[in-house]
């Protein structure tokens, strides 16, 4: 079974203007990228000399930038401090005309902000600066404020969650009621910190450490994932999972009979830059498809190739529709 160009454009289509929400933990995400020429005197480590710079969204504003790139109209939630960062966050994400209206001040945590040093190319340092302490009371009342106003006009949510403070046992408690009330998926791009938060969701997309962390098992080969999904599957509650597992592509697992074992997608990366983000592209790829009414194995084969897409680019990046189905067509002409 394979996803052609012309199902692809179909679903693409579908999917444009289609809202989708998403809750998790907000980042700006800098790149500073260098000429790398000679080492420190001070102490044996290479100096970096700035030639340019850029800030991009990152964690859950990332999977907003890419569920507008393909074409669908994302509702984000989450908090920021009205800083230096949530200003330049709020001006980017108005660029792309991502609204900030779902978005919540906290006055007691600063923006988010990962820092990366680029020397030739290669990622040299990563500085975070964050606070990733539990949300104040308000904040938490506001974000489920923003929940229900939001949930009653989209066709999925998504669950963006980097642990950093958003996601927690009351903001989920609101997310399982809400989407139980308005019947809407519910899909979670998880951290094992806060497994016991994600029961009953709708699906799951781990990424291969994810998943042996999350179920206690190896995941490595195929019988490995198979038998780790099967227990995660069982033990959380779950509808669907969705492992994704680099070079060797994606495992799709689901509970009814016609997916009694996994379904083994292989990857359609032609190279490998970077893997920044990509989790991000896969989540909103595939929420975007199950939203426009996608089955799984189609909006999993869409998500594959957004990421095979999003992995040769440097840095947080997105996928626009018009690439997506470029890549397609490539794929055919091979």
């Amino acid at each position: 079974m394979k996803l052609d160009s012309s199902h692809a454009g179909s679903l693409l289509a579908r999917i444009r203007g289609l809202k989708v929400a998403v809750l998790g933990d907000l980042m700006l995400d800098e790149y500073l990228f260098g000429e790398v020429n000679r080492i420190s005197p001070e102490a044996p480590v290479p100096i970096v000399r700035i030639v340019r710079e850029k800030a991009v969204l990152g964690g859950a504003a990332n999977v907003a930038a890419n569920l507008r790139a393909l074409g669908a109209e994302p509702l984000l939630m989450g908090t920021l401090q009205k800083d230096a960062a949530g200003e330049r966050l709020v001006e980017l994400l108005a660029r792309l005309g991502i609204s900030s209206e779902g978005l919540v001040l906290d006055p007691t945590r600063p923006t988010i902000i990962k820092t990366r040093v680029i020397g030739h190319t290669q990622q040299m340092l990563r500085i975070d600066r964050e606070e990733p302490s539990a949300l104040g009371e308000q904040a938490v009342l506001d974000l489920m404020e923003q929940l229900n106003n939001c949930l009653s006009e989209v066709g999925a949510l998504i669950v963006s969650d980097y642990a950093k403070g958003i996601i927690g046992p009351q903001v989920m408690d609101e997310v399982r009621s809400l989407c139980a009330r308005h019947q809407i998926p519910w899909i979670v791009d998880p951290k094992p910190a806060h497994r016991a938060l994600y029961h009953g969701a709708t699906l799951m997309t781990p990424n291969r450490k994810e998943t042996a962390e999350l179920s206690g098992m190896a995941a490595d080969g195929d019988a490995e994932v198979a038998a780790a999904g099967k227990a995660l599957l069982e033990s959380l509650g779950l509808s669907g999972l969705l492992i994704t597992r680099s070079e060797k592509g994606m495992a799709l697992f689901a509970t009814d009979a016609e997916h009694s074992a996994p379904w083994m997608i292989p990857t359609m990366a032609q190279e490998v830059f970077d893997v920044s983000g990509a989790g991000d592209t896969v989540i909103a790829a595939f929420s975007a498809a199950v939203a426009a009414g996608a089955d799984w194995k189609d909006a999993a084969m869409l998500a594959n190739a957004a990421a095979g897409v999003v992995v040769a680019k440097m840095g947080t990046a997105t996928v626009t529709a018009e690439e997506l189905l470029a890549h397609f067509h490539e794929q055919e002409a091979v």
